[in-house]
């Protein structure tokens, strides 16, 4: 049985790791806080890799489940989507329209969305490459894990609830809620409108990139993403966030549609976003304080886990699917 949840156990840790530590937001000297990230985190992607794959259902589903999961944790747990003194960094005030800080609320959704789901999922996929896309958990593991998720969110509104250093206590209106419930519901039924993976198969013609090259976009688009969010005032950074989503999306599905789409094709994406966050990482500004030793040691992790991932999905297939569906 241990063997066959091993995967599962593997996304709870890796998930806060990518999320929290790789990103630089929380030092190796913070680590007594990684049980909570876990159960937040990591339940979080393994109930959006779980739904998605016990569904018949391929990336569009996950990512549109973890922009779910991105507004349950920054809407209820931490409430950065609304307070307006979090971490004293005035979040909201770029791009604010109808008192929605839009740079923010696209910047901070696409972290959970890219990064501390997608490219979590898809690196513990490709570690574990010849089990395939099936599920990893039965129902009681499932409802287990979603206790555990609901358990890590509410201990983290709690904790932001009652106020720490630099983020200051708050209280969600109703109005606030029922903004956040509605979104994760959207976001939920549109995951569902996606079709099952087994519906057609890849029939597309034409070339497939080499996989250091889908690589490479990933890692580009990234890096552009970042320095938009972080360089340029105000609203600047929406279109260009909106142009990169459109951009890589549709070459990303055009690609997929065609017959040479491999397993490792199907992670060079992942490959290429945690690039990113290795970088990042190193000019973050965590709570408290960069830690060099520490960063490099969580670079260094992650370097050796894509690479092994690298060489685990050299020779493993992926099913055929649905040519929207971003395979596996």
């Amino acid at each position: 049985m241990w063997r066959r949840i091993a995967p599962a156990w593997v996304l709870v840790l890796l998930a806060p790791f990518v999320g929290e530590f790789l990103l630089g937001n929380t030092t190796l000297s913070a680590a007594y806080a990684y049980p909570v990230d876990a159960a937040m985190y990591g339940a979080g992607a393994v109930l959006v890799r779980e739904v998605t794959r016990r569904t018949g259902r391929g990336w569009p589903t996950m990512l549109a489940l973890a922009a779910a999961y991105g507004l349950v944790e920054e809407g209820f747990a931490d409430m950065s989507l609304f307070n307006p003194r979090f971490a004293g960094l005035h979040l909201l005030e770029p791009g604010n329209l109808f008192g929605i800080g839009w740079t923010w609320w696209l910047f901070v959704l696409t972290l959970h969305v890219v990064w501390s789901m997608g490219a979590s999922i898809a690196l513990t996929e490709a570690l574990y490459a010849r089990r395939g896309t099936g599920p990893w958990l039965g129902r009681v593991g499932l409802a287990v894990t979603a206790v555990v998720f609901v358990g890590g969110v509410a201990a983290v509104h709690g904790t932001f609830r009652g106020g720490l250093p630099s983020f200051p206590a708050y209280e969600l209106s109703v109005g606030q809620v029922a903004l956040t419930a509605i979104g994760t519901a959207l976001c939920i039924v549109v995951a569902f409108l996606f079709p099952r993976v087994d519906r057609r198969r890849r029939t597309g013609t034409g070339r497939v990139p080499a996989p250091w090259l889908v690589a490479l976009l990933a890692a580009v688009a990234g890096a552009v993403f970042e320095l938009a969010n972080h360089g340029l005032p105000g609203g600047w950074p929406i279109p260009i966030d909106l142009v990169l989503y459109v951009a890589v999306a549709a070459l990303l599905v055009a690609w997929s549609r065609r017959t040479g789409w491999t397993a490792r094709h199907a992670f060079a994406p992942a490959f290429g976003a945690l690039l990113v966050y290795c970088v990042v990482g190193f000019v973050a500004q965590p709570k408290h304080g960069v830690d060099l030793v520490g960063q490099v040691g969580f670079v260094l992790v992650a370097l050796a886990l894509t690479a092994l991932a690298v060489r685990r999905t050299a020779t493993a297939r992926v099913p055929a699917a649905a040519p929207a569906t971003i395979a596996p």
